[in-house]
């Protein structure tokens, strides 16, 4: 083989995962350009050496003396390269050689080169949107002589003025964080430290030690003294102190936010005032103070320091930093998610300020391909608060943000994620507490659910805002067919059009028990507003159709599930129970066979079903003059449904045939009282007079509703 130009270094041990992966990604390199590959490896025990084999050069043993420069050392001096590269086994080269080989193929003055490393965090990688970069200098002019330090955390020695180049183009890919279970973090923590403080022992005033210490021991008791420490260095403006300083700093401004510390803002001051133009302060150091000011509500430095960091990721993004900032440590916060997260808050904190032109300015950047639920939500959210607020046509974002977020990028699944935030916070602008709620503040100029008629037929929203917008009966329910997925839509929109008289369930779009439910649940989420639906039924003949029974008995269950039956006014109560009564003393003959409906079968009804056939005939015997058998079938009820002991007690507080008991009960049950207390609880005598007719007409007086119970309130 030819003197190669490129000799590519590798130490590896146990790294099956990735290690194939790695050096398949460096073969269009190898195709390009005359290279040789060294690797090293240093113990491996999984297959990884059979991989190293089929794509190395040279492939030597190198035991492991717990220093990583040692290793690196011993692989250049096996290279014969001009120029030497680095990579470790769980990064990849980007297919984008370009920059490598216009660099190694050109006249150059360099002695360093450096890539960019892009660390993802988690398992979708480049799809995902979660990643940070740093610079790290990976090509080495072998003939400078220069060889790696340090055990752990190896670099080459270089000052502030490193004379190096960046590769254009040049990234190499990493996911070992990824896939590192706790138990190996915290060995590789803990591994790592051990070799610092070791390091830091020998060098104390070493910054490049003190960041590694802040770095590695994240979590640990002593990260707060490395941090007073390396601030104390740059101070002092111990060597590289520029380089390191913006670093230390963004990290002590992390701590500080995460333990409430009263530093925060002297050390934000700082940070600011002697690294200005740091990438690491235009956004990182921005981020946390954007987060600090908004969770204070001081929404003025909130706004200055959310612009500074979005500048920040748009000069980052366009190159316009000094890339020597990277050499010291990675940079996050950068990519579309923090961005959009961002943008988002600093859109809601331009209506706080009243400068609703900013924030629609803000918010015609965002793409809805790049949103993930909760952001979608929030856009919507801040969509709908300037509309309501002020004069602003939000119609073509809204339009623009529905259709992207609708592509099924970069997946069909984020798709339904992103339309699902949407969707959830926008019918929250539907609700009937809310809408009540808008027209009694001053400076609301619409509805918000308004902001949603541009979406017209496209989405459940904009069906339900023409919904709210009529009440003809025809139209509503011929917007009601038009609902691909009754379940989204927002239940006071039906609530609405049920209530303008429109026919439900549709003729030709029968539902299931389960829907109707789902979509009863979603009305009852305002309380007044499905106690007058139930009232609008009780005051009907009850329908023919078992749909509309169905639908009936739907409304009617929700009713008894959700009303507080300790607070509920004594008419409404009453209604909502006869109405629950009626519906079940003609729904449960539809549903089961008359052998079921006997009280030694009824334990294959579901609990409220059971309740619901004592129900009935209480309210029979109620209305024929037996108190005392309403008062004893609701006990029953009561045995095998103990979810509804709140009604049942409601219902002998507030009927008004027992409120007043007629001085012959009265006095029954005060003969009673007498003789029970005659006798110990367990005597004999005792059973048989409960079980006496006479017991049964004032056992209420004398016990109330406490019987055994089983059973829940399920349907």
């Amino acid at each position: 083989m030819s003197k190669p130009l490129l000799s590519i270094g590798i130490i590896f041990k146990n790294e099956i995962r990735c290690l194939e992966r790695c050096l398949k990604s460096l073969q269009p390199l190898r195709d390009a350009l005359p290279c040789e590959l060294v690797m090293a490896d240093t113990g491996a025990t999984d297959g990884s050496r059979e991989i190293a084999e089929k794509y190395a050069d040279i492939l030597f043993d190198f035991p492991w003396i717990n220093d990583f420069s040692a290793a690196r050392n011993a692989v250049i001096e096996r290279c014969s390269g001009q120029w030497y590269m680095s990579i470790d086994c769980d990064e990849w080269v980007d297919p984008n050689i370009e920059g490598y080989v216009k660099f190694l193929t050109s006249d150059k003055e360099f002695d360093f080169a450096s890539v960019i490393i892009r660390n993802y965090s988690t398992a979708g990688l480049e799809k995902s949107g979660g990643y940070s970069d740093f610079l790290a200098v990976r090509l080495l002019r072998l003939s400078s002589g220069i060889r790696y330090e340090g055990a752990i955390h190896e670099h080459l020695p270089y000052k502030g003025d490193l004379h190096t180049m960046l590769i254009r183009g040049g990234i190499f890919h990493h996911d070992g964080y990824v896939f590192q279970d706790q138990t190996r973090q915290k060995e590789k923590q803990q591994r790592n430290m051990e070799l610092l403080r070791e390091q830091l022992e020998r060098d104390p005033d070493n910054l490049i030690i003190l960041t590694q210490c802040i770095e590695s021991g994240d979590g640990q008791p002593e990260q707060l003294d490395y941090l007073r420490r390396a601030m104390a260095g740059v101070a002092e403006k111990r060597s590289q102190w520029e380089l390191f300083g913006p670093v230390i700093y963004r990290h002590a401004l992390r701590y500080a936010i995460g333990k409430d510390l009263p530093e925060f803002e002297e050390w934000l001051q700082t940070a600011k005032d002697q690294f200005p133009s740091s990438i690491f302060v235009r956004v990182e150091i921005a981020y946390f103070a954007f987060g600090y000011y908004w969770n204070k509500d001081d929404y003025a430095k909130s706004i200055y320091w959310g612009e500074k960091y979005l500048q920040g990721v748009e000069d980052y993004h366009a190159g316009k930093f000094n890339r020597a900032d990277l050499l010291a440590s990675s940079l996050y916060r950068t990519e579309a998610s923090s961005r959009l997260s961002v943008a988002s808050v600093l859109a809601s904190g331009y209506l706080h300020e009243k400068q609703p032109e900013k924030c629609l300015k803000l918010m015609e950047t965002f793409n809805g391909r790049e949103l993930d639920a909760k952001q979608a939500g929030d856009c919507v959210r801040n969509i709908c608060n300037l509309y309501s607020h002020f004069e602003v046509d939000t119609a073509p974002l809204l339009l623009r943000l529905w259709e992207e977020l609708n592509e099924a990028v970069p997946t069909q699944a984020q798709a339904d994620q992103r339309r699902a935030g949407f969707v959830q916070v926008g019918a929250e602008m539907f609700e009937g507490t809310f809408i009540r709620s808008e027209e009694t503040e001053a400076d609301v100029v619409h509805h918000a659910y308004t902001v949603f008629l541009p979406l017209g037929d496209r989405c459940e929203l904009g069906i339900a805002a023409q919904m709210l917008g009529t009440e003809a009966v025809s139209a509503l329910e011929a917007l009601l067919g038009k609902v691909k997925e009754l379940e989204k839509l927002p239940g006071h929109a039906l609530a609405h059009a049920l209530g303008c008289g429109a026919r439900f369930p549709l003729e030709n779009r029968p539902l299931t028990i389960e829907q109707m439910d789902l979509l009863a649940g979603g009305i009852a989420q305002d309380k007044d507003e499905l106690y007058g639906l139930v009232r609008q039924a009780r005051e009907k003949e009850l329908p023919d159709s078992a749909q509309e029974l169905g639908w009936a008995r739907g409304l009617c269950m929700a009713a008894v599930k959700v009303c507080p039956w300790k607070e509920i006014d004594g008419e409404t109560g009453l209604l909502l129970s006869r109405a629950f009564a009626r519906v079940e003393r003609a729904y449960l003959p539809v549903c089961y066979a008359p052998e079921v409906l006997n009280r030694e079968n009824l334990f294959l009804l579901p609990p409220l079903h059971r309740f619901g056939y004592y129900c009935a005939q209480a309210f029979d015997a109620l209305d024929v003059g037996d108190t005392a058998g309403y008062v004893h079938l609701l006990r029953e009820g009561l045995s095998v449904c103990e979810g509804v002991k709140d009604m049942v007690e409601f219902l002998i507080d507030h009927t008004p045939e027992l409120r007043t008991p007629s001085d012959e009960l009265n006095a029954l049950a005060e003969q009673i009282r007498t003789v029970l207390a005659n006798f110990p609880p367990d005597d004999p005598a005792v059973a048989a007079l409960k079980q006496s007719e006479a017991y049964q007409k004032v056992a209420y007086l004398i016990e109330g509703i406490e019987v055994p119970v089983m059973g829940g309130l399920a349907q």
